[in-house]
């Protein structure tokens, strides 16, 4: 039987100035020695050997002995602990004050003796050269970026900030850019960097989104091995379902070739080999179905997102909405919010498409969402002992379920209104390392987030801010003195301004319950931040939506429009517009024009901020970039030019599907739906809802 070994004390370590370092110590290169004295009690007198190497130098103590041990430390470091790995990025046993021999137990086994090595931080000073000076200490094993407010300067704008004092050259744009890592090549002799910020007095011009917008509209054709229907009741898998209870059938990829045409010569395909499938959750049970194509090889489709080459391509059937122009108005404000500060929304471009030669419609291409370098840059695992430092692509989904338990988790969202507590995994996770450790990262970002807003904070002493650590812990940081800063340490803000702005103005019923994506790169060398990304799925939206606090549209007198002819009974007590009516904005009323609705949502990462002040500042100063910039005429403007340009190919899209045309599919859709005969009709209607929501969101968000 082991021997029950109690160790009682082990006074062995640098002295804890070294563990909170600041920059009066940064000097020290060297330190005396202490007397160590260490002792062990058991049944029996058994000596245990441990070894110290510092910087390669070995130490070599038994217990009951008394040694005096020199300690050592390199010009600005810090001690971080002691690893059995010289190699380690981290330490272990850092506070020797509570080290028990249960705690080498695991490691000692019935060895005799133990190596420990000495870990060290790399330290730099960054000096913020404003007029109330700001020095930040970063920490090499930390991975920790400056957190603090921007000083603003009235009339003008922050751009970032530059390696010399009187150059305007931008070398970091933001404060989470700034870390050891991106810094350490720029340090002086004394380990320090001045950082100038850089401002400027003109105003900021977002560049509005360049969308596709040709005389014809081209076309995809997709011919699939041996002429099988993409939802040929062979394709099912029977091992896989979808759906709230599973009742939605899953297709299986078919060999196909797809060939592009009227387009640019250089977009031209002809016959490539691919897969397709039907894709989409209750989209594929209507009669148009979603395609997703897989290439064999890397393709561009039609000059998409900067011509870039990829396998995976989807076409949007858009059978809920009339319009067809829903996920398009989305995509263009997404591009322009998003895509301007370096973030990722998709591009888009109308298609004919036919399968195995037979014209299905008018489809609108997109990009999948995906972890890729033109897509959502953060790196990804690709092998199956991979360790758990990668990215992550992560969707907040109401059909998680239905995912393996290895691609899926959930996060407890402390009694905070919320449709789905389901997170699924998109890119593909190598290990369970990997699935525990997102898992852990995503509910320790939830927790930092609610302790800074719902705690009492008034008190720091008593109740210090969190945030979370290299590991994924939630662990108390008492450096930080606002609950922005808090937020800042773990979620990319702009991001989520960015984001939210989109979905306020669109009015997404899915926002709270799945089509909902986040980044977190959580590499050594990653932000280590939650990003909000790849806004997605947009057919409940716009005007297309009935929950409790969207913007709704009503018919302001139907009794006149019924007299004048303009809308004309359809059956019993139903009517429809007159097929050569077209709508004038004062055919509608429309109300809760300035309700937050993105505030008051079911998706607690939106709901949670509902009083932050500080964070609706941020919103509101984006509002008004974005109007000063046109993003939101500029959408205005794109609806009617491809409702003008490719109108005969839209009338045509109904001809052949005319079933999607005036009817609601479900409850959640408003009953002007049913009155609508063409696409012209569906369109002005988006228009005219879209320019009521910008109009009350001005007063709304300023």
């Amino acid at each position: 039987m082991k021997n029950k070994l109690i160790l009682t004390t082990l006074l062995f370590l640098i002295t804890s100035n070294l563990i909170g370092c600041n920059r009066n110590n940064l000097n020290s290169s060297s330190f005396s020695s202490n007397n160590v004295s260490s002792s062990l009690s058991s049944s029996e007198n058994r000596e245990i050997l441990i070894r110290f190497f510092i910087y390669d130098q070995e130490y070599v103590t038994k217990f009951n002995d008394k040694v005096s041990v020199p300690k050592a430390i390199l010009p600005y470091s810090r001690f971080a602990g002691w690893n059995t790995d010289k190699n380690s990025k981290e330490g272990y046993f850092t506070d020797y004050t509570e080290l028990t021999i249960k705690d080498l137990e695991k490691i000692l086994g019935d060895k005799e003796e133990i190596t420990l090595y000495a870990i060290f931080a790399q330290l730099a000073v960054v000096n913020f050269k404003f007029d109330d000076a700001k020095d930040i200490i970063l920490d090499s094993i930390l991975n920790n970026s400056p957190s603090f407010e921007i000083p603003s300067k009235e009339g003008y704008r922050f751009l970032g900030f530059s390696l010399s004092k009187d150059s305007n050259a931008v070398q970091f744009t933001n404060l989470s850019e700034i870390r050891y890592e991106t810094v350490k090549n720029y340090l002086d002799e004394n380990y320090s960097l001045d950082l100038y910020p850089v401002y400027t007095n003109e105003e900021k011009v977002i560049k509005l989104f360049d969308y596709s917008l040709y005389e014809n509209m081209s076309e995809i054709y997709i011919n699939t091995e041996n002429g099988i229907a993409i939802d040929d009741s062979s394709l099912i898998d029977p091992t896989q379902k979808k759906g709230k209870n599973g009742e939605i059938p899953v297709y299986n990829y078919i060999k196909s070739t797809i060939s592009v045409k009227n387009c640019e010569e250089n977009f031209a395909l002809t016959n490539v080999n691919a897969q397709v499938k039907v894709r989409g959750n209750y989209t594929s049970t209507y009669a148009k179905k979603p395609i997703r194509i897989k290439f064999d090889s890397k393709q561009n489709m039609l000059g998409l997102n900067n011509k870039s080459k990829l396998k995976s391509w989807v076409l949007l059937a858009e059978w809920k909405d009339s319009s067809l122009l829903r996920n398009s108005v989305a995509n263009y404000i997404g591009n322009a919010l998003l895509e301007d500060a370096g973030f990722y929304c998709s591009d888009f471009r109308f298609v004919n498409v036919y399968l195995n030669n037979v014209y299905n419609g008018v489809y609108l291409l997109v990009e999948q969402q995906q972890i890729n370098t033109s897509r959502v840059n953060v790196p990804e695992s690709k092998n199956v002992n991979d360790n758990e430092k990668t990215g992550y692509m992560l969707e907040m989904d109401g059909y998680y379920k239905n995912e393996p338990e290895m691609q899926r988790f959930t996060v407890n969202y402390s009694g905070i209104n919320n449709l789905t507590t389901g997170f699924t995994i998109t890119n593909d996770i190598m290990n369970k390392t990997q699935h525990d450790y997102v898992a852990k990262c995503t509910q320790t970002v939830w927790n930092v987030v609610y302790d800074a807003i719902k705690k009492d904070h008034s008190s720091l002493t008593t109740s210090p801010y969190h945030t979370m650590d290299d590991s994924g812990n939630y662990v108390v940081d008492t450096s930080i003195k606002t609950a922005k800063e808090a937020i800042s340490k773990v979620v990319d803000i702009q991001s989520l301004v960015n984001m939210y702005i989109l979905h306020e103005i669109t009015q997404d019923r899915d926002i709270g319950w799945s089509s909902f994506y986040f980044s977190f790169d959580l590499s050594n060398t990653g932000n280590r931040l939650l990003t909000f990304t790849a806004p997605w799925d947009f057919d409940y939206a716009l005007g297309n939506n009935t929950y409790k606090n969207a913007t709704i549209a009503n018919l302001s007198n139907k009794n006149a429009l019924i007299n004048e002819g303009n809308l004309t009974q359809n059956g019993y007590n139903s009517y429809k517009f007159n097929k050569n009516y077209e709508l004038k904005k004062s055919d509608f009323t429309f109300s809760k024009t300035k309700e937050l609705y993105a505030k008051n949502s079911e998706n607690p990462w939106f709901s949670i901020f509902a009083n932050q002040e500080w964070f609706y500042d941020l919103v509101s100063t984006r509002w008004q970039e974005a109007e000063k910039s046109n993003v939101f005429n500029g959408v205005i403007e794109m609806i009617d030019a491809l409702t003008q340009k490719y109108s005969s190919y839209f009338d045509k899209n109904f001809e052949k599907w005319p079933s999607s045309m005036g009817k609601k599919l479900d409850g959640y859709q408003p009953d002007l739906v049913n009155y609508f005969v063409s696409h012209k009709q569906a369109s002005d209607y988006l228009k005219y809802w879209l320019e009521a929501r910008i109009e009350g969101l001005k007063t709304a968000l300023k």
